[in-house]
Order: structure tokens, then C-alpha cells, then sequence
């Protein structure tokens, strides 16, 4: 009875290996679309199958986008032109079975990073946190401005995702600025959260400016009103800690960039705005 052993775990073997393919999961794509691509950033997507018998090969014919190969069941690479490229995918399995599947490959311009601000979706009566998140892309930081009507900041609660910040409130406007560099580009990550207190019962609503910096630091729109460039608000960010002669950021000569140059960079930084005239009365002088 020994001697058979061997014989049967064998057979058990080779059945669990079903090499004709028989009472197999029949044999499919994981999935049969592509995600985007954009253009000028690196591209990966591999291919995968389920059921069937392995080893599973892909073949795929058509023209790829410049920058871009197939090789392994893996398209990758970075695309340099834009369009839609048709594609035709070939599944095979061991037991030499396939499938076909049409894909179109889409490259397009990368869309631009955003700032989401995060408010209660409900009526609130009591102080609630205003979150700012960059999300989409990456971006080196931003400008924004929000007029808050029926709104108090309370400005000490205020964190940020960077030290290189400068907040600013006119409680006479109701005029909130804030910019921000990051010493990095930031992505899908929150950029700073601020609390605020309503005068009354309310639902948030705000309707904010705001200019984005990208990955390069370059501003997607007219930047916002300011008495100094924030090219070098970027600048202080990007050196933030470090020490040395001839920093960029190294507004006050000591040597190091830190919060005394945030502080002279702060001087005459955001311009005033004249409050709202009170009406006058008809026939005043």
C-alpha cells in the first residue's frame, strides 16, 4: 500500500494543474478599459487575467503613443503627443484559449491641481473648522482670498501644511487672504485648517479667488493682488532651516532663512482695501 502513495499524490498533481483546461474558471480580462494618460508624465498599466490555465501571454496591436512601449503585458513609458489610439489586446492561456478585447488609450494634457475647501454641509451654529486640501496634482503652493460674511476667524487656530505662510483678516471688509508655499509639491494632502465662528445659524458658503502654483512654480491664472512677488514666498519655503551665505529666502542677512525673513517678507506684503463706503444721504454735501 506504501508504493501507491507516490502514484496518487501524482495524479492529485497533475489535476490540480488541469493542463486541457477542463473544469477550469473560464478564462477573462481583469479588466478591459485603460486609464488616462497624460501627457508628459510617466505612464504604467499592466495587464491581468483570472481562470483559464497558466501562464497567461498578451500581444497588442496598434500604434501607441510616442514615448510609450509594450512589453511583458505592460504599457509604460512617458507619452509626448496627445489623442486617441485604438488598441487591440489578445489574452492566451497554456491551454492555448484566448480573448480579445478593444481598448482605447487617451492622452491629454495633465489637469491642473486644485484647492478644495472642506465646509459642514448643514446648518451650524457654534465654531466649525475650515479645511483647505490640494488635490488632483501637485502644487508648490497657493493664493487665496475669501470674503467671510457672517464668519469670524479665530486666526490663532491656524496650522498649515508649511511654515511659509503669510494669513491675513481685515475684520472691517471681511476680507481673509492667505498664501502658502510648501517646500515640496503637495498632493491630495491637506494644506491647512482654520477655525471659524458664525454670527448666527448658517450654512457655510464661501466663494473664494484662488491661484494655484504648480510643481515648476509657475501661477495657473493672474496672480492675486500682493505688494511682493510670490516668487519669493516660494523661495523662503524652499530653503526653510537652512543656513549659508547667499540663501534665496535670506531677507534679513543673518545667515539663515527662517521666521524673521517670513516676518520682513510679511512688511507691505498684503496691499489694504479700502472699506465700503456707508451710503450717503440724498442732498448731503
Amino acid at each position: 500500500m506504501r508504493r501507491l502513495w507516490p502514484f496518487l499524490l501524482l495524479l492529485a498533481a497533475c489535476g490540480t494543474q488541469d493542463p486541457t483546461g477542463l473544469g477550469a474558471e473560464p478564462l477573462r480580462l481583469t479588466a478591459t478599459s485603460l486609464p488616462p494618460a497624460y501627457l508628459g508624465e510617466s505612464y504604467l498599466h499592466a495587464f491581468s487575467a483570472e481562470g483559464g490555465v497558466r501562464p497567461y501571454s498578451f500581444a497588442l496591436e496598434g500604434r501607441l503613443p510616442q514615448g510609450l512601449t509594450f512589453q511583458g503585458g505592460r504599457i509604460s513609458g512617458v507619452p509626448r503627443e496627445r489623442g486617441q489610439f485604438p488598441l487591440t489586446l489578445t489574452l492566451e492561456d497554456g491551454a492555448k484559449n484566448s480573448r480579445t478585447a478593444r481598448l482605447t488609450l487617451t492622452v491629454s494634457d495633465p489637469p491642473p491641481p486644485r484647492l478644495t475647501l472642506v465646509l459642514p454641509p448643514a446648518q451650524v451654529e457654534g465654531p466649525f473648522l475650515l479645511l483647505g486640501r490640494v488635490e488632483v496634482r501637485e502644487a508648490l503652493g497657493f493664493q487665496l482670498e475669501v470674503r467671510l460674511q457672517d464668519l469670524a476667524p479665530e486666526l490663532a487656530s491656524f496650522r498649515g501644511a508649511s511654515p511659509a505662510y503669510l494669513l491675513d483678516y481685515d475684520p472691517e471688509t471681511g476680507l481673509l487672504r492667505l498664501d502658502m508655499a510648501f517646500p515640496r509639491p503637495l498632493r491630495d494632502q491637506e494644506a491647512f485648517r482654520l477655525l471659524l465662528t458664525p454670527a448666527r445659524p448658517l450654512t457655510p458658503r464661501l466663494s473664494p479667488r484662488i491661484v494655484l502654483y504648480d510643481r515648476e512654480g509657475r501661477a495657473l491664472g493672474q496672480p492675486l493682488p500682493r505688494g511682493k512677488p510670490f516668487a519669493e514666498l516660494l523661495a523662503l519655503a524652499q530653503n526653510w532651516g537652512r543656513e549659508g551665505r547667499e540663501l534665496k529666502g535670506d531677507l534679513d542677512g543673518d545667515g539663515k532663512v527662517g521666521e524673521g525673513d517670513l516676518r520682513r517678507l510679511g512688511e507691505g506684503y498684503f496691499p489694504r482695501e479700502a472699506p465700503p463706503r456707508e451710503a450717503r444721504p440724498e442732498g448731503g454735501d
